[in-house]
């Protein structure tokens, strides 16, 4: 089966989603998505023209919102390249409406896998040649689909089992073409951030997105950052095969195991609560050690290896972080904990929140409230219950109390840190884990020396 001309524009199993094709229906789509927003943005604008401050900013708290909806419905339909958009945007999903976070939910799922035909080419294309000389099995059936490619499990001819990553056609001209259309949409729904900030926030957003569409660079990942995980005793990663690897195949070792969510669910609770715990640590141990994280916290990526060690898969998104940076998110915690609620507002300022358009941004007082919200999981000497924890009603009456918190931005640094602890936090929820992370947090308060 050949895949369809670049100029096809039908949304089939073998059309955009894959490959670089039907750039004008996406155009078309996400251009009338970006004229509704604009469309939107100016009505409100013009109704605030008889609004107080409040009002005002409580609308433009409903236009993100009505704004994100949109976005997300639309990326989800398009799948490929723009679900993977949304799925980046989609950093905190807590923290936002319930509609929103149904909507999000959606992107998290598998796309359709390719046809044999198109994986067999374009693994014979990435490698320089064809698949019979460079294994000796291949299973035609993937081991799983997403956004950019697929893994399909194969066998070696010196005997070993690797996994084989192969790339949609086209996938990185979609992405570079999506993230011009998001951008465009971005600064034409602009109320709250401030274009410098918002340049910022996307150009993270962008290279991480783009990274992880090159294979070359995930292979470099697994070299230099899979060499400080095998630190730590609980993870174990794949090895890469250097000369089957390209900028859109990526060969690694095969590891044996079950994904990590399936086999929680058939331990028994003491061990559940135990791995699930083990699990959190290990990004504690990354973040605040090794200053590092694994930004792709998707529940497909981990594994649970027979010998009870933990695999990491994904290496696409890796960040670095400085030292200070990490050490401040804790010294929230350290501040909580010791009643500083003074030191609240300048931690915040040191890790680079900022006032938007001339604001004040968030007192002492308002952020103390705001981390008694999101921080709760780490602030008591109890058993916490990650199933039964619901803040967002809390916080949805938080931000209409305290507009302010609309226009007080984190840094552009944090949106993968924010989009790892959204992904650890609904694992730990979709598992119903219990246990006490007031100790985890506070043993590495302690190791930091920060208590």
């Amino acid at each position: 089966m050949a895949p369809p001309s670049d100029d096809d524009p039908s949304d089939d199993e073998t059309g955009p989603r894959f490959q670089k094709s039907g750039r004008l229906g996406r155009f078309v789509k996400m251009g009338g998505l970006a004229a509704s927003i604009t469309a939107d943005t100016v009505k409100k604008r013009i109704g605030s023209a008889f609004q107080n401050e409040e009002q005002k900013a409580a609308s433009a708290r409903d236009l993100v919102t009505d704004s994100a909806q949109k976005m997300v419905r639309t990326m989800g339909e398009m799948k490929g390249a723009a679900m993977k958009v949304g799925q980046m945007l989609s950093v905190s999903p807590g923290a936002m409406p319930k509609e929103l976070m149904d909507e999000l939910k959606s992107l998290q799922k598998d796309s359709p896998p390719m046809p044999y035909e198109m994986v067999a080419k374009e693994i014979e294309k990435g490698l320089g040649r064809s698949l019979v000389d460079a294994f000796r099995f291949f299973d035609p059936k993937p081991l799983g689909a997403a956004s950019i490619g697929q893994v399909h499990e194969a066998k070696l001819f010196d005997g070993r089992r690797v996994a084989v990553k192969v790339q949609y056609p086209g996938i990185a001209d979609t992405l570079e073409s999506d993230l011009k259309n998001i951008y465009t949409m971005m600064q034409m729904g602009r109320v709250v951030a401030e274009k410098a900030h918002l340049d910022a926030v996307f150009e993270e957003l962008r290279k991480g997105i783009l990274e992880e569409a090159d294979y070359l660079k995930e292979a470099d990942n697994l070299r230099k950052y899979g060499a400080i995980l095998r630190e730590h005793p609980r993870i174990v990663v794949p090895d890469v095969i250097d000369e089957l690897s390209t900028q859109t195949v990526l060969t690694m070792t095969y590891l044996e195991g079950t994904k990590l969510d399936e086999a929680l669910e058939k331990m028994p609770e003491e061990q559940k609560n135990q791995v699930a715990r083990d699990f959190s640590e290990t990004f504690v141990w990354m973040f605040h050690e090794r200053q590092i994280i694994h930004a792709d916290p998707h529940p497909g990526n981990y594994l649970w290896m027979p010998d009870g060690q933990i695999g990491f898969l994904d290496f696409g998104c890796f960040r670095e972080f400085d030292p200070d940076f990490t050490d401040h998110f804790l010294g929230v915690l350290v501040a909580k904990w010791t009643h500083k609620k003074a030191a609240l507002r300048p931690l915040h300022d040191a890790m680079g929140f900022k006032a938007m358009h001339g604001s004040a941004g968030l007192t002492n007082q308002q952020l103390d409230e705001l981390t008694d919200i999101v921080l709760s999981p780490f602030l008591y000497d109890r058993e916490f219950d990650w199933g039964e924890w619901e803040p967002q009603k809390p916080l949805e009456a938080y931000v209409k109390a305290n507009l302010g918190m609309l226009k007080y931005a984190a840094p552009a640094q944090s949106i993968f840190y924010f989009r790892v602890c959204a992904g650890i936090w609904g694992f730990l929820k979709r598992c119903r884990a219990k246990g006490n992370w007031f100790l985890v947090a506070q043993a590495m308060a302690k190791k930091r020396q920060l208590m």
